[in-house]
């Protein structure tokens, strides 16, 4: 029985986070209500206030869930023995490609609500930026390993080209919130284009340290 609760609990919680997703993004985060996400729900101020006791436990929740999954993304993707460089290649291609759904533009659009938000609010600032510096240093880290692989040069600072890459996927993501006809197949060429640049050892060329090992013996 135990179990069963906590199964239904989690399904109502899931049920007052889609339903606050879908007001932030139709009103802004704020016009959006403790009343609207009630309304939206279907459920009574009781259940709704039970699990959140306010619209910022909300918006922390929700930012804290799309946070888990980025981070479980870039950790899947950079997975101990592939290609540090294609990694970041197949990182690029799932974010922008998550633009094409409607509701990965719904999450992106709450998101920017809370970037804007953040310049005025300590507590928004503080989850926005919780949110970032985990991507941020994951992908520094496929960066170095690209680096020590030899496949992107040393001289490259690896904090400051992980920054120059999210910058560039949120700079996207703007210009596709201000206007949804913006193509992604486009700009992920262009991406394609500046990470092919950068590389500087094709991926067939590359030897791994045992391999290198085994020539120096020969």
């Amino acid at each position: 029985m135990p179990r069963i609760g906590a199964e239904r609990r989690a399904g109502r919680r899931a049920e007052i986070l889609a339903a606050a997703e879908a007001c932030f993004a139709r009103l802004g985060f704020h016009r959006a209500t403790m009343r609207d996400v009630i309304d939206e729900a279907g459920l009574s101020a009781g259940c709704v206030y039970t699990h959140f006791p306010s619209k910022r436990a909300i918006v922390e929740a929700i930012a804290a869930e799309r946070h888990v999954r980025e981070a479980e993304a870039i950790a899947a993707a950079g997975g101990a023995g592939g290609d540090p460089v294609e990694a970041l290649r197949a990182l690029a291609h799932r974010f922008l490609a998550e633009l094409s759904t409607r509701r990965g533009l719904e999450e992106r659009r709450l998101a920017a609500q809370t970037w804007t938000e953040a310049l005025l609010d300590a507590d928004v600032r503080r989850i926005v930026r919780a949110g970032v510096e985990q991507p941020l240093a994951a992908l520094a880290a496929l960066v170095r390993r690209a680096q020590a692989e030899g496949r992107l040069s040393p001289a490259l600072d690896a904090d400051a080209l992980a920054r120059a890459m999210v910058a560039l996927f949120h700079g996207f993501v703007l210009q596709k919130l201000w206007d949804p006809r913006v193509a992604e197949a486009p700009y992920r060429a262009a991406l394609d284009a500046i990470l092919d640049a950068l590389t500087r050892v094709a991926p067939a060329r590359v030897r791994t340290p045992a391999a290198r090992a085994r020539g120096a013996r020969t």
